[in-house]
Order: structure tokens, then sequence, then C-alpha cells
């Protein structure tokens, strides 16, 4: 399929505009992108902004209440950005989306950055804030029993981490997992036909994933590492259902279907949700492609089934 002609535009303005030269840049530069991002409009009760223990510090979080009668399920969510960028702010329409469209409370969490905070921190932040949600529901006002993940990218691979460890660790019970264009392999990159195809010119590219693997690897040791690439651990069985949702103009395409494949080779309930004419990043763009809409709507009917 052709791209999404609404993305085309989306990317043909971000080439013309001025390119961040270094972190601090880049991190400024999506902060200010984000603010500008059009939101799609969906009714929800309200947010709420708080902390929540971390294993160094306190991590910041925002809960989103979705509208009707409580205690509604907990999806905890975490944002992508190559372990480096972003945060709940530039997140915020996507839990928004999934609060509203999937009738699920939403915590999202912000974890520690790299290069600051290198691999494990991020994972450790997101299996604290997991483990903390799981045995706070009342305080939240919400029903736990009912407990999801969900994030995007390097969030996305976040949640998969979280569900290695809450099944060795014996906890915490978790319902369902929404992956949406998930990094799941640091060390074959070459066997994915996508990372070549779709290298440059679709907002993620090949050098910047290069970039963010050296800012988020202590060592190139750790890429091998299941809570970094998935793909190469040992066992996958006994995981939450899954949903895997892709972007066919994505680096990450075909490492993503190929983590739903081993999913299912595990016997894990898992499917498969390409998005045909997407980038990656398009969860955050669905304002302005009702395709980009279309599809992240059906991820998240999918997650409103599984916590029903």
């Amino acid at each position: 399929m052709s791209l999404d002609p609404h993305l085309k535009e989306i990317l043909l303005m971000m080439a013309a505009a001025p390119q961040p030269t270094g972190l601090e840049e880049m991190r400024a530069a999506v902060v200010a992108n984000a603010a500008r991002m059009p939101k799609r409009p969906v009714q929800i009760a309200g947010t709420r902004d708080m902390t929540v223990p971390g294993p160094a510090s306190d991590l910041p979080a925002r809960l989103y209440t979705p509208e009707g009668e409580g205690p509604h399920p907990l999806t905890v969510y975490f944002h992508g950005g190559g372990f480096v960028a972003y945060s709940i702010e530039t997140h915020d329409s996507v839990c928004r989306e999934l609060c509203a469209v999937a009738n699920t409370a939403v915590l999202s969490v912000e974890y520690r950055l790299a290069p600051e905070h290198r691999f494990p921190a991020g994972v450790e932040d997101a299996y604290a804030a997991l483990t903390w949600a799981a045995a706070h529901g009342e305080e939240l006002g919400a029903d736990t029993s009912r407990l999801a993940l969900a994030g995007d990218s390097a969030g996305a691979s976040l949640c998969i981490a979280c569900t290695l460890l809450a099944r060795d660790n014996g906890g915490p019970a978790i319902r369902a997992q929404l992956l949406i264009y998930p990094a799941a392999d640091f060390v074959n990159t070459d066997r994915y036909p996508s990372r070549r195809e779709n290298a440059e010119g679709y907002f993620l590219t090949e050098e910047r994933m290069r970039f963010f693997g050296q800012m988020y690897l202590q060592d190139a040791a750790h890429g091998a590492h299941p809570h970094v690439s998935p793909l190469h651990a040992a066992e996958l069985h006994d995981l939450p259902p899954a949903l895997v949702m892709t972007a066919e103009f994505d680096p990450l395409r075909d490492e993503g279907a190929a983590y739903a494949q081993a999913l299912q080779a595990a016997g894990v309930r898992a499917e498969h949700l390409p998005g045909p004419g997407m980038i990656h990043g398009f969860a955050n763009m669905t304002a302005l492609s009702p395709a980009a809409a279309g599809l992240l709507d059906q991820a998240a009917a999918w997650l409103g089934r599984e916590l029903s």
C-alpha cells in the first residue's frame, strides 16, 4: 500500500523544519512538536497528576479515568522515545484515546531516561510502577484484578520486559499487553527487510535507532538481554495475551511481526495488527490521519474486550 497521504504531509513538514543536532535539541524539539500536534477530541471523566514510587526516585505519572461508574480496569502505559526522550505530556493524546475507547483507567508513567540512566534503569522503573499500581487499586479507583500493559516503541519494549519479569517473579497478574510498534531485537537487525526498506525518510531512521541503542545500553552485550531483545529470550511461554501493532513504513515493522509470531509459537494468544500506509509514531497522529485513528481504535477495542 502507498504511504498515507496525511502522514506524507507530516513527513514533508518535518523534513522542511530545522533538524536537531544533539540530544538536548532533540528532546526540546519533540516537546515542541508534541505541543503543536492537534489532539483528537475524546470524552473522559478526568485526569490526575501524581507520582508513583520507583526504585531510585518518585516517577511522574498521570491517571486517566473514563466516564461511567467504576471501578474500571487499569492499563499501565509507558511512552516511546528511544529510551532517551518524550514524557507523559507528549503521549497525553494516546492515553486519552485508549481510556475513552477501551473504557479503562490509564496510568501513564515516566521512567528514567538514557544516557543519564542506562539499561536496566527504565526496566526497573517500569516494573516498579506496575507492581505499585497492582497493589494500589483503591487509591487509583481502579479494579486491578483487570490489569493490562500498553506502550509504544520503547514503551512497548518496556511492557514486554515487565511481562517477563511478572511471569518470572510470580506477579502481578496481567490480563493483556498492547504493544504498539515495539523494538524486539537489538542484535540481528540485518535479518529484517524493513530495517533496509524504511531506513530513512519515514520519521524513525536506522541512524537514529543506532544512536538510541548507543545511548541506552551500557554495554553492547546488553543488546542480547531478553529484557532488551525479547526475540532472544529462552522462553516466551505463559505470557499475557498480546496485540502487536506495526506500521508498514517503519524500520521496526518486521521485528514486531516476528515477536507476535514468536509468542504464538510459544502458545501465547497473540495477534498482529498491521498498519498499512502508516509510519512509526502514527498513534500520536490520529487527529491528522483518519486511518491512524481507525487503527488505534481497533487496538483500543481489543484492549477493552480483553479487560471486560
